[in-house]
């Protein structure tokens, strides 16, 4: 599948409820697992519907295991919805050296994001032809993955985190791989670029 990438407008658009199982549904969600699959990334890495230009609440994660038989876990939620979430914010890693979070849809830019310590999710996933429910507990990196692509799902990208809190933006450097801050303008510009 094609990610894609700002400006197009269909990143902006929030997502719409998935209603029925058809077989349409299914090899989307086979295709989207299959296009996650792809992008290897040991920290773990998601992918939400809109940033696959389809407008359904469906985002799928592969997360690391600590075990020696899995190395990582592929996980669909479909209809999700977070019912309690942490008090507090975090930036992951440690004040010095916060998680920075990248995008499929932005590539080649980082930045700092207060996310929540922890939430519970309710999403829906497929059981034969029908929907069923389920529910999960998340923490750490694993919650900041997943309010990530339920961002994508309401419309909201990265940088507008970045950009609320006047927190620093990087831009990967191609041939040496190195981040370097941008400026506050052309933070700016990117945003508008963005909407």
């Amino acid at each position: 599948m094609k990610i894609i990438t700002i400006p197009h407008s269909n990143l902006r658009i929030q997502a719409q409820s998935v209603t029925q199982v058809d077989r349409k549904l299914q090899h989307f969600i086979s295709d989207l697992e299959m296009t996650l699959a792809k992008k290897k990334n040991p920290k773990g890495v998601g992918l939400a519907a809109p940033q696959v230009n389809m407008k359904w609440r469906i985002f799928s994660t592969q997360l690391p295991r600590a075990t020696q038989d899995v190395q990582s876990v592929l996980q669909t939620y479909i209809n999700p919805r977070i019912t309690d979430h942490s008090e507090g914010h975090s930036y992951g890693g440690d004040k010095k050296e916060p998680t920075l979070e990248g995008c499929l849809s932005i590539p080649g830019f980082y930045g700092p994001v207060p996310r929540w310590e922890w939430l519970d999710l309710t999403y829906d996933f497929i059981d034969g032809n029908e929907l069923k429910s389920a529910s999960g507990h998340f923490t750490d990196f694993e919650a900041r993955v997943i309010q990530h692509e339920y961002d994508h799902l309401e419309g909201i990208l990265f940088i507008d985190h970045v950009i609320a809190y006047n927190l620093p933006l990087y831009k990967e450097d191609s041939e040496t791989e190195k981040l370097e801050e941008l400026e506050p303008e052309l933070i700016l510009a990117l945003a508008e670029t963005a909407k």
